[in-house]
């Protein structure tokens, strides 16, 4: 009987034992159910939060490829992903932010489970401030093509030059004098010359740099003018076939760069009309420097049918300005600006510039004169490479303090320079000066101007992000 009982006590030990057990192999699933269906749900919320995020991105990548007007998505969702289970998609608004060189960009993510449902289980939103900046700044002379010195040149002195394409020299005794040159492409034509024809490479006398003794040659290929060749002696060092030089993609600088919606409208008469000295904008302080802003691209009404013709007058630029309209496109042209204070001062043209010569008065502070027109037909018989900026022998240039940028061609044809430094700098899509030797003054690039002001790659950047929920 006891043997018995002991038997039953152990079957019911083992039964009770068994569904312990069993409650907790239960709990263990339950639990790792509960465990995977978060994780699941995690993934699915940091999801939400990418597709915003890629909505921001895109949105940037947008403004980066020149449509700065968009506006975001719309009401439409753009899917991001799609899987038999779920899809994510994104919606964007694109708003201005507290200057013309900063937008702000609300970017909503959402994932819907399954993925044929209407409702999003799964909703982020954030916020992202981009800005408009550049990491590289403009040289003395800076061409994303072509530098050619033609025959007629004798001396042309600057401190840093930047070359996408090659440099050539047609005659032996042009001399071009730089502190540093670099080139990141060849003359397919000429032995794979980075820097090619008969002139002289010629180091400065002294150095703008301290501790600089030598000028700095990088090329992407060869340097074919010898000496020094692609070989360092006493007066260069020289990196030759070079693969890591990057070039400059764009020159490109919108004028809502410096000139925010404070400025406003002004009257195309002020750069016509008064006596031998007109200060822009007429009206002092008022910052009315768009003349006209009518919308873009060059206005009819400015000027004679969209020309303004400066004659021989001094401007004095107090503001940064805009201007729907070309410069003495009929009629080359002799003016003298002048920049009243230390601030560099911008000049956006729409048009192209046709000046037999250029001055800027004593004591000027910089001034970036600032090009978006085309290369007039005009002008191809003297500039093979493109003259949106001309700049022809009508008269002396000596404007120091003026740098011109041109979206497209610079030609300087048989001009005539004063002392040096006769000009700021030059930068555009090709580069031709046929200048006129020694009358009275060869060509010489001003190596104090502030080119570090002027920017290149301007790119949209996101600064600043918040995750609003």
């Amino acid at each position: 009987m006891r043997r018995g009982n002991e038997q039953g006590f152990l079957v019911v030990a083992m039964m009770a034992m068994m569904i312990f057990l069993c409650l907790i192999i239960f709990g263990m699933f339950g639990l790792s159910n509960a465990n995977l269906a978060r994780a699941k749900s995690r993934v699915l919320s940091l999801q939400a939060q990418y597709s915003a995020e890629s909505g921001a991105d895109a949105a940037i990548a947008v403004y980066n490829g020149g449509n700065t007007s968009y506006t975001g998505t719309g009401a439409g969702e753009t899917q991001v992903l799609s899987t038999n289970t779920y899809r994510s998609t994104y919606t964007t608004t694109v708003s201005p932010g507290s200057n013309g060189k900063e937008i702000i960009i609300n970017a909503t993510g959402k994932v819907y489970q399954p993925a044929n449902t209407t409702t999003a289980k799964f909703v982020h939103k954030v916020r992202v401030t981009a800005q408009r900046s550049s990491t590289t700044t403009a040289s003395s002379m800076l061409s994303r093509n072509i530098l050619a010195i033609d025959s007629s040149v004798k001396n042309v002195t600057g401190k840093d030059v930047f070359v996408n394409g090659y440099i050539t020299m047609a005659k032996n005794t042009t001399n071009f004098t730089a502190e540093n040159i670099t080139v990141a492409g060849k003359n397919t034509g000429a032995s794979n010359c980075s820097i090619g024809g008969t002139g002289n490479l010629i180091k400065p006398t002294s150095f703008t740099n301290s501790g600089q003794t030598k000028t700095n040659i990088n090329v992407a290929y060869n340097n074919c003018i010898s000496p020094p060749g692609n070989s360092s002696n006493s007066d260069f060092n020289v990196s030759a076939n070079q693969t890591s030089i990057t070039t400059v993609q764009s020159t490109y600088i919108p004028w809502s760069q410096y000139m925010d919606n404070g400025y406003t409208s002004g009257n195309c008469s002020d750069w016509t009309t008064g006596g031998t000295t007109r200060t822009i904008p007429s009206t002092s302080a008022s910052k009315k420097t768009q003349y006209p802003d009518s919308g873009s691209n060059i206005s009819t009404s400015c000027g004679s049918s969209g020309d303004l013709a400066l004659g021989s007058n001094q401007y004095n630029i107090a503001d940064n300005v805009h201007v729907r309209a070309s410069f003495c496109a009929a009629t080359a042209c002799n003016p003298t600006f002048y920049n009243p204070d230390s601030t560099m001062k911008y000049m956006f043209i729409e048009g192209s510039v046709n000046f037999d010569s250029v001055q800027t008065a004593s004591g000027s502070g910089p001034i970036t004169l600032i090009l978006y027109g085309a290369d007039p037909a005009s002008k191809t018989s003297v500039c093979p490479y493109g003259g949106s900026f001309y700049l022809g022998n009508g008269g002396q240039t000596a404007a120091p303090a003026l740098f011109v940028l041109a979206t497209n061609g610079v030609c300087l044809d048989k001009t005539k320079f004063g002392a040096a430094p006769a000009m700021g700098g030059v930068a555009g899509k090709n580069i031709y000066i046929s200048t006129n030797s020694g009358s009275p003054f060869d060509l010489g690039f001003n190596t104090s101007f502030p080119v570090n002001q002027i920017p290149t790659d301007l790119s949209w950047r996101a600064v600043r992000y918040q995750r609003l929920f």
